[in-house]
């Protein structure tokens, strides 16, 4: 509320007051009641510019509030963002590490195919192991089909135990072929 304003309301309710005043000395009724009409009016606009003012302070209250907001929330976003990456970068550097450790492990020759290269055992035989496994197992399986009752199952199960082998002589094969290039 401006200045001026208040000073129009403050002399319209004095206004007010001196006709009551003069319609009380005087007996006038009118007078009386329209002084009481030109207070009340003054007050009701006071009240109005009062109300009209703290509407207006709520209003950028509000408005601060959901700018401080804001910016909280964007440092907050900017801040796990931040966390997030450095975490990121943590982990890609320690699994770089574990594999770089284990690489250099490999290399230094103290892993179970390096021993098994060094002790004379080469690519080729694991190879054909391989492929006699399932000879084998092929061969116990044709074997297994004229027998009877339990001997029968012993046969096939013997067979399939045989035949597991075969992949891991082809991934022994492939190993120690890396080892000896």
């Amino acid at each position: 509320m401006s200045i001026g304003d208040q000073a129009k309301n403050k002399a319209q309710e004095f206004e007010g007051k001196a006709k009551g005043a003069v319609g009380d000395l005087t007996g006038d009724r009118s007078l009386q009641a329209e002084g009481k009409a030109d207070e009340a009016a003054a007050n009701a606009k006071q009240l109005g510019e009062k109300a009209k003012g703290a509407a207006s302070d709520a209003k950028d209250a509000a408005a601060d509030a959901v700018h401080d907001a804001k910016g909280a929330a964007q440092d907050a976003a900017h801040d796990v963002k931040n966390a997030a990456q450095d975490a990121a970068h943590d982990v890609k550097n320690a699994a770089q590490d574990v594999v770089d450790d284990v690489t250099k492990a490999a290399r230094k020759g103290h892993g179970v195919i390096n021993r098994l290269s060094r002790a004379g055992f080469r690519s080729e035989y694991a190879y054909i192991a391989g492929f006699a496994s399932v000879g084998v197992s092929l061969a116990s399986w044709l074997i297994s089909r004229n027998k009877t009752g339990d001997d029968k199952a012993q046969s096939d199960r013997w067979g399939i135990f045989i035949g597991h082998w075969a992949p891991t002589f082809m991934a022994l094969g492939v190993a120690l072929k890396l080892e000896e290039d």
